[in-house]
C-alpha cells in the first residue's frame, strides 16, 4: 500500500546536454484496486510534496525490475523539478473509463545512464515515505478501504514490464486481495519497534445501531428482572430513532450520538411525538403541506393564514420566471443571429484567404518570370565582353549576378575593359592622329600625327 503506479507517457525530448524532459502519469484519487483511498486533502498533500521527488530504478538484464527489499537498491535516473507544470489530465484507461490523473514533468539523467532513455512507456510506482504516513480504515459504498490521512512522496520507482498495476493508467504493481493482506503488509514493513498509527475504525451499520439503541432503551430486559421490555424500536435514523413506549403507550423520538472510533452509541434525549392514520392521497396532502412549510410542521396554522400572501408571491415568481425564460428565448434568437452572421463572416474570409493565395501564387510566379528575363540580361551583358575582359573577371560579377541590375553590371564590366585596356575607348587603336601632309619623308609622315 506504499506503492502506487504511474507512467511516463510523453516523448522524451532534450532538456539539456545531459537531461532529457519527459511528462508521468502518477495517480488519480478516490478508491484504487489496491484497496486505498486517495481524498482531495490527502491528493493536496501529496502534489506539495511531489518537488525533488527522485526518479529510481533497478536495472538488470536488460529491464528494471522491482522495488527491491529495503527500497534503497539501484540508481537514481532523474528528479521531478521544482517546476513541474503539474496538471491533472484525463486519461482513457485500457478499461474503457476515463479517470483524471495527476501528472507532472521529469527530468531523466539520459547521458548518465543509458539505460534513462528506455523508462518512456515503463510502469512507475509512487513510494510513499512510511513514517509520514497516517490512515484508518472505514467502508465506503460498501467496500472496505484503507484512507490515508496524511503523507508525502518518497520517490518514483521505474519498474519492469511484467507487473501488474494499481491505477489502471500503469502496468504495475501486483493486487492487494483483501484489506487483511493489506494490513500484514503494513505490518511487515514495519521496523524497529516503530509505533503502528493503523486503527481499525468500522462504521456501525443501522443493524448495528438498533441493537445498541434498543439495548440502552431496555436496561431491564435480562434474567434478574425477568425480561422486561420497555421500547420497541421502529425505525432508525441518521440522528434520532422512534420508538414505542410501552409504559406510556406513546411514541418518541430518541436523540443519539455514535462514536464510530470506539464503535459506542450513547443516548442524549427523549421527545413524545404523535403519528396519525391517514390513506395514501392523504399522506401526499400532508408531505405537500410540510415542503411548502419549510420541511416542517410546526406553525402550519400560523403559516396558512398567510396562505393568500405566499399564493401571490409565488405567482409574482412564476411572472418573473415566465420574463426571464422570455428574455433567455430572446437572448437565444440574438445567438443563433451573431452565429449566422459569424458563419458567413467566417466563409468570406475562407473565400479571401483563397484568393489572397491565389494572387500571391500569380505574384511569386511573376516575380520568377522577371528574375528569369532580367537574368537573361545580364548575361547578354556579360557575353558582350566576353572577347574584350578576361575569363577571371567576367567569372567574378558572373557569380555576383543577382546582385546587380543589367545597367549596372554593364557600368561596371565598362570600367574593368577601362582599367585593362587603356585604348579600347580611343578613336584609333595606335593612340595618334593625322596633320596636314605638306612634309615629306619620314618626319613628313611623322608630322601628320599630334600625341594624343
Amino acid at each position: 500500500m506504499y506503492n502506487f503506479p504511474v507512467t511516463i507517457y510523453s516523448e522524451v525530448e532534450k532538456f539539456n546536454d545531459v537531461l532529457s524532459k519527459a511528462r508521468c502519469r502518477i495517480f488519480y484519487r478516490y478508491e484504487n484496486r489496491n484497496g486505498t483511498f486517495i481524498s482531495d486533502d490527502f491528493a493536496r498533500q501529496l502534489i506539495a510534496s511531489l518537488a525533488y521527488v527522485p526518479i529510481k530504478g533497478i536495472y538488470q538484464e536488460e529491464d528494471f525490475t522491482d522495488h527491491g527489499y529495503a527500497r534503497d537498491e539501484g540508481r537514481i535516473y532523474g528528479i521531478v523539478p521544482e517546476t513541474s507544470n503539474f496538471a491533472w489530465e484525463k486519461h482513457i484507461d485500457e478499461d474503457g473509463i476515463e479517470r483524471e490523473y495527476a501528472c507532472c514533468d521529469v527530468l531523466l539523467f539520459s547521458a548518465l545512464y543509458s539505460e534513462a532513455s528506455e523508462i518512456v512507456g515503463k510502469s512507475l510506482s509512487m513510494e510513499l515515505y512510511e513514517p509520514s504516513l497516517k490512515y484508518h480504515m472505514a467502508i465506503i459504498k460498501g467496500q472496505k478501504y484503507v484512507v490515508f490521512d496524511s503523507g508525502c512522496f518518497l520517490g518514483l520507482q521505474v519498474l519492469g514490464d511484467n507487473v501488474e498495476p494499481c491505477f489502471e493508467g500503469a502496468s504495475f504493481y501486483t493486487l492487494i486481495n483483501t484489506i487483511e493482506d493489506t494490513i500484514q503488509k503494513i505490518k511487515d514493513y514495519s521496523k524497529g519497534g516503530q509505533s503502528k498509527v493503523f486503527k481499525l475504525n468500522f462504521k456501525l451499520s443501522d443493524g448495528d445501531k438498533h441493537d445498541a439503541l434498543w439495548m440502552l432503551l431496555n436496561p431491564l430486559y435480562n434474567a434478574e428482572n425477568d425480561w422486561v421490555c420497555s421500547y420497541a424500536i421502529t425505525e432508525v435514523y441518521d440522528e434520532y430513532a422512534i420508538a414505542y413506549n410501552y409504559e406510556t403507550r406513546n411514541f418518541e423520538r430518541v436523540y443519539y450520538k455514535k462514536n464510530d472510533e470506539e464503535d459506542s452509541v450513547e443516548i442524549l434525549s427523549k421527545e413524545v411525538v404523535y403519528f396519525i392514520d391517514v390513506t395514501e392521497k392523504e399522506k401526499e396532502t400532508v408531505e405537500t403541506l410540510r415542503k411548502l412549510n419549510g420541511d416542517t410542521y410546526e406553525l402550519v396554522n400560523e403559516n396558512l393564514l398567510n396562505a393568500e400572501t405566499v399564493a401571490a408571491d409565488y405567482e409574482a415568481r412564476g411572472l418573473k420566471i415566465d420574463e426571464l425564460n422570455e428574455q433567455i428565448s430572446t437572448l437565444n434568437t440574438e445567438a443563433e443571429n451573431m452565429n449566422s452572421q459569424l458563419e458567413e463572416a467566417s466563409q468570406k474570409y475562407t473565400a479571401l484567404t483563397a484568393s489572397y493565395d491565389e494572387l500571391n501564387t500569380e505574384v511569386e510566379g511573376l516575380r520568377n518570370y522577371k528574375k528569369v528575363i532580367e537574368t537573361q540580361q545580364k548575361q547578354a551583358v556579360i557575353a558582350e565582353y566576353s572577347d574584350k575582359i578576361s575569363e577571371d573577371v567576367l567569372n567574378t560579377y558572373a557569380e555576383k549576378i543577382d546582385e546587380y541590375t543589367a545597367l549596372e553590371l554593364d557600368k561596371e564590366l565598362a570600367y574593368e575593359l577601362k582599367k585593362s585596356n587603356s585604348f579600347a575607348f580611343a578613336a584609333d587603336p595606335i593612340g595618334i592622329v593625322p596633320k596636314d601632309q605638306s612634309i615629306g619623308g619620314i618626319e613628313e609622315i611623322l608630322s601628320r600625327y599630334n600625341k594624343k
